[in-house]
């Protein structure tokens, strides 16, 4: 699938309201899957992506039992770039911009974020993702921004 169908197709599963299949999309995915992130879209406005099963790679580089900071922002940049998805028929969309603010260390288990639009200026999305630990606490914030209509 070149770049110019991917939200050709994305949008034809919106036309038909197939949640499922856009999950399984991103899940199919070889980066979703080479990071062990699971999307969920039970709620498209408020997108989920988690991480289920802990693998070493996804530990810090130096020892520790903690989530690698670069695992948390690559899933930052994929859950804030699904709030998008709903402008999928306007053509591709790209994250171009995401902050994160960590709060405290992830712990060796599983952790997921949720993201949510705040306002849409032009072409460009703005939104917020809060990281949470497998107690639901809150460890991370990250904002970000998507251009959409990328033809």
């Amino acid at each position: 699938m070149t770049v110019s169908t991917l939200s050709q197709g994305i949008a034809q599963h919106l036309d038909s309201g197939n949640w499922k299949k856009i999950e399984d999309f991103f899940n199919h995915s070889e980066f979703a899957k080479h990071l062990g992130i699971n999307v969920v879209l039970d709620d498209p406005t408020q997108p989920k992506c988690e991480v289920n099963e802990i693998k070493r790679f996804h530990l810090g580089g130096l020892g520790q039992s903690y989530i690698n900071g670069v695992i948390i922002s690559g899933l930052f940049d994929l859950v804030i770039g699904l709030t998008a998805i709903e402008y999928a028929p306007l053509g591709n969309f790209a994250t171009t911009n995401v902050n994160i603010r960590f709060i405290k260390p992830v712990e060796n288990n599983a952790f997921y974020a949720v993201a949510k639009t705040s306002r849409k200026v032009g072409n460009r999305v703005f939104s917020e993702a809060t990281l949470f630990n497998v107690k639901n606490e809150p460890c991370a914030y990250a904002t970000g921004e998507i251009r959409v209509g990328i033809n």
